[in-house]
This record gives C-alpha cells, structure tokens and sequence, in this order.
C-alpha cells in the first residue's frame, strides 16, 4: 500500500496558504487555489467552528442545531430567582 503524500502548502502574495489542486479541461492542466487554515480547507473549518448565528447569517438554516439550545435555555436549573417579589405594594410611595 502506497503512502499518501501529504500536499504541500504554499503562499501567494498577500500570504495566505494554499493548497494547489489539479485538474484537466480540454486536455489541457489547470490549477485551483484551496485555501488552508490550520491545515484544513476554509469550507471545513468554518463547518467546525461556526456557530448558529454565523449559519443564520449565511441562510443556512438546515445547520443550525436547535435541540441543543433549547434545552440549555429551558431547563429549570439555569432560571434565576429574583429577591425582588412583584407583588409587594406596601412599599410605594403613592
């Protein structure tokens, strides 16, 4: 079984890294330009590590996970009791 090679990370001028990707159109060789952070492409890092609001800004509803959140909210052990009663009006001035 053959080692994978591991491609090689250039910069172009303004320094960001990319990974050159091959590919033929009309018998003829071009190259794309992927972008790298941390050694992963931009399109998986910003899967991994967006969050909802960045889904919801992008219109990309069917990523954002609204299971999670609403039980984080909803559950009875994060609501905070107040020390102020709401119902206690013997202490208006009027």
């Amino acid at each position: 079984m053959k080692k994978r090679k591991k491609s090689k990370i250039h910069t172009d001028k303004k320094g960001r890294n990319f990974i050159r990707k091959s590919y033929f159109v009309g018998g003829k060789m071009k190259f794309q330009r992927i972008y790298v952070i941390d050694g992963i492409s931009e399109e998986e890092f910003y899967y991994n590590n967006a969050t909802d609001i960045d889904h919801t800004i992008n219109g990309e509803y069917w990523l954002i996970s609204t299971e999670k959140e609403t039980d984080e909210y909803c559950d009875s052990s994060n609501q905070q009791v107040t020390h102020f009663p709401d119902n206690n009006k013997d202490d208006l001035p009027f």
